[in-house]
């Protein structure tokens, strides 16, 4: 018989603190215990079969499909717990944003919007840039929310257009070089 999501979530919070993980074990049978994303969850197991698991609760997690996938496969029971803590998210709902944020700097090598000024009236058209940008992306099937390239690539267009709005064109336009003419 499977372990029920239920008695794994019943199991780790009478066995580990919640500290430092991204939900409440309130919620662990609903969120991905890395991500924090309320997606199919898969039980994972903290020892691989391969290197001699058990189906038991005190070797399974929750995990959505993608963070299972890059959960470690290691005979270490502690390392499991050290991996879900350093990718523990202080607010559901933004691991993966997190991770678009860092995909920026990676491809990148700069944060993102780093070079766009302040200002009160930036922020109106960088949510306007966000609802226009975001309209020419999607997700993978079944993973329901965007990946952390998609996210670096939706920064970038966002930060091209403000720094385009920022900048004053050295150029006059046309239209200056019409009126000026005048």
């Amino acid at each position: 018989m499977n372990t029920t999501h239920r008695e794994i979530a019943e199991y780790w919070s009478q066995h580990q603190d919640e500290c430092d993980l991204s939900v409440d074990w309130a919620e662990a049978e609903k969120l991905c215990w890395r991500c924090a994303q309320g997606r199919m969850l898969q039980r994972c197991h903290i020892i691989p079969r391969a290197l001699g698991g058990s189906e038991e609760s005190c070797n399974l997690v929750l995990l959505c499909g993608q963070c299972h996938a890059e959960a470690p496969n290691v005979a270490d029971p502690e390392f499991m717990w050290i991996w879900l803590r350093a990718h523990a998210v202080s607010f559901y709902g933004t691991y993966w944003y997190n991770r678009g944020l860092r995909e920026y700097e990676f491809i990148y090598g700069a944060k993102p919007l780093a070079e766009i000024g302040e200002s009160e009236k930036l922020l109106p058209r960088l949510r306007g840039a966000v609802e226009r940008y975001i309209k020419q992306t999607s997700t993978h099937w079944g993973q329901g929310k965007l990946n952390p390239a998609t996210i670096a690539w939706l920064l970038r267009q966002v930060e091209q257009e403000a720094r385009n709005d920022a900048i004053p064109s050295a150029q006059p336009s046309s239209f200056q070089s019409l009126d000026a003419a005048r």
